[in-house]
Order: C-alpha cells, then structure tokens, then sequence
C-alpha cells in the first residue's frame, strides 16, 4: 500500500459575451451561473503499482438563469498542474495530472480519460460538459456525475505517504 490521498473540490466561474462584427450587439442578459459540487473530498487508497478509484463520485450540479442567447456553457475540472495533481509522501512526491483520471457518463468523457486536456488550466485540465449553442428562457442546469481514478502503474516506487491535491471547477460562458 501506498498511502492515502484526497482530492479537496473547489469552484470558480467566469462570464464572456463576445461580439464579433458591426451589427447592433445582440440583448443578451444572463442573471446569473452557478456550480456546485458533493462531496468536497475525495480519497483514495492508493496501490503501489496499480489503480485507486476515489471513495465515491462527485455530483456537479451547473445552474444558469437568464433570458436570451448563451453561446455556449462548457465545465471543465483541473488540477493544479500537470506535473503536479497531488504531492506527498516523504521524500515529498509529485503525482501528475497524467495519472489521474475522469469519467462522467452524463458528459463528455464517458470513459475514464487523463486530466491532460489543454482546457483552462493546459495539459491538467478534463471538459466535462460543452452545450453548443442555447437559448436560455428562465433557469436550466445540467448535472455531472464524475468519477475518478488514480492510476500509479508508471509511478510504481511512489513513497508511502498522505498526498493531497486540489480538483477545481470552472464555469465558461461566452
């Protein structure tokens, strides 16, 4: 055994409306766009060699309120960094982005799928969620079902130790 780690969740969000061209702008009004997400940690018992998969799965429930045109709303989830997703242990050890992993039945990566995704925070980052182009009347959401994997076949001397990272959320609408 390896040792214990913990993915802490934590969410921010980000607004854009882009017009492109002369025309009058379009009225475009979003009240507003959250994001939730349970639990808030995650842990896995990691295995020397082998593959954790997290104590349970993240509910990511992404609400929107508003009348008129959305582009489009895309959720991505990161790490940190891509060498970095969690570290720990003693000699203090880097677990990277590369080995941990993502699946979201309800979005796009159906199959587990490595957090390298150039998204929002590049080769740490996984799209969970893209709607394309919407018209929003009054509210809507979306909700994610993220499940996660630790995969340490490639790091199999890792030292025993707690490791701990951060996964965050991120909202984009434009």
């Amino acid at each position: 055994m390896c040792g214990l780690a913990a993915l802490s969740i934590s969410a921010a969000s980000a607004q854009a409306v882009r017009v492109i061209g002369r025309r009058p702008a379009p009225n475009v009004s979003v009240n507003f766009i959250t994001i939730t997400a349970l639990p808030n940690i995650v842990n896995f018992s990691l295995v020397e060699g082998g593959v954790a998969t997290g104590s349970s799965p993240v509910t990511v429930v992404t609400t929107w309120v508003g009348i008129g045109l959305l582009s489009t709303v895309q959720i991505y989830a990161s790490l940190s960094s891509a060498g970095t997703a969690l570290s720990g242990g003693a000699p203090v050890t880097s677990i990277p982005s590369s080995s941990v992993s993502g699946q979201d039945p309800k979005g796009i990566p159906t199959s587990y799928t490595p957090f390298t995704q150039s998204g929002l925070n590049p080769g740490s980052s996984l799209l969970l969620y893209n709607t394309g182009a919407i018209l929003t009347i009054g509210a809507q959401s979306h909700t994610d079902i993220l499940s996660l994997k630790i995969d340490l076949t490639s790091m199999p001397q890792l030292p025993v130790g707690s490791y701990t990272g951060v996964l965050t959320l991120t909202i984009q609408s434009f």
